[in-house]
């Protein structure tokens, strides 16, 4: 009787374990918001089965019991989106998945008779934003002549921002018309147009602080991508493809030539979404790394570019 008294015991005390604590309904609230907004919005929404989904964040979420607490489930949340390019910023500023920025690449040496701009990244306030376009225009207005064989737009380094000023800017070399889409999963595809200084993406206008019109319209140009081109730089890479007399050169761009929206939470965090692609003016969707016409290595693309263009007229 002993013996089997001894063997029972430890079931008996297997049984008595306590029992864990759930997540708590504040942390429980949190998760269901992101989540809801992530289903709601997410470009991938059609594609995941948000049952699997809901329980891979709760389980990652644990015992949360402060909406902190929930945190490292809403990175985990972020990854399994799957669209590289969705970013949360805790509003306690810790953010782990927090990048450096690529390096910035200085202007290259081009001949005489070929103009050069480089369109670099974009951040900052309204006020730098219009510095960032008058720079770009002023470049292109300095270098304009009616001897050019053509441009070249350089975008190698470029890893986002702000796309309108970056679009206004190179508008001159650019030019007119429809430019590029957005295209959400729905269907829906809103257009980039620029006319006569007025740039229009969805329902919001810009205008250029400064308008200028080149010596010769319509003129060949040769685009330089990277694997550092990237976001609101892939906009531009994107907005040229399609374009007559346009060639691009160099390395497929990184890949999350996509369109985020903003969300603020409930705890005054910030989701950045991705909710959209970008299409270029003939509708061909992208949200992908943009391949270029010659994939050659980036210490080669500058002088080929060059050659291409000194040899279209």
């Amino acid at each position: 009787m002993k013996n089997i008294l001894i063997l029972i015991l430890p079931l008996l005390l297997v049984g008595c374990k306590p029992t864990e604590t759930a997540m708590s309904s504040e942390a429980r609230t949190y998760i269901d918001e992101v989540l809801g907004v992530m289903q709601q919005h997410s470009v991938n929404r059609n594609t995941i089965d948000w049952k699997d989904f809901r329980e891979k964040v709760s389980e990652k979420a644990g015992n949360a019991v402060t909406v902190a607490d929930t945190y490292p489930a809403i990175h985990h949340a972020i990854r399994l989106l799957g669209d590289s390019h969705s970013y949360f910023a805790p509003v306690s500023g810790n953010d782990e998945d927090e990048l450096g920025a690529p390096p910035v690449l200085p202007d290259a040496a081009v001949p005489g008779d070929i103009g050069y701009i480089r369109v670099r990244y974009c951040m900052g306030n309204d006020s730098s934003k219009k510095a960032f376009t008058e720079d770009i225009i002023n470049r292109i207005k300095a270098q304009d002549s009616s001897n050019l064989k053509g441009w070249v737009v350089d975008l190698r380094g470029n890893f986002g921002g702000d796309m309108a000023p970056m679009l206004l800017g190179i508008a001159p070399i650019l030019g007119e018309g429809i430019l590029g889409y957005t295209a959400y999963p729905d269907g829906k595809m809103a257009k980039w147009e620029y006319n006569s200084g007025s740039l229009l993406l969805e329902n919001d206008t810009l205008i250029s602080p400064h308008i200028y019109s080149l010596k010769k319209q319509n003129p060949y140009v040769a685009v330089l991508t990277d694997t550092l081109t990237a976001s609101s730089g892939e906009t531009v890479t994107v907005a040229f493809r399609g374009r007559p007399n346009t060639r691009s050169f160099g390395k497929p761009t990184y890949g999350v030539s996509t369109a985020n929206q903003g969300f603020t939470l409930l705890d005054g965090s910030r989701m950045l979404l991705t909710v959209a692609v970008f299409a270029d003016r003939d509708k061909k969707k992208y949200g992908i790394p943009v391949k270029p016409d010659e994939d050659i290595d980036p210490d080669r693309a500058l002088k080929q570019a060059v050659e291409w263009l000194q040899n279209r007229q």
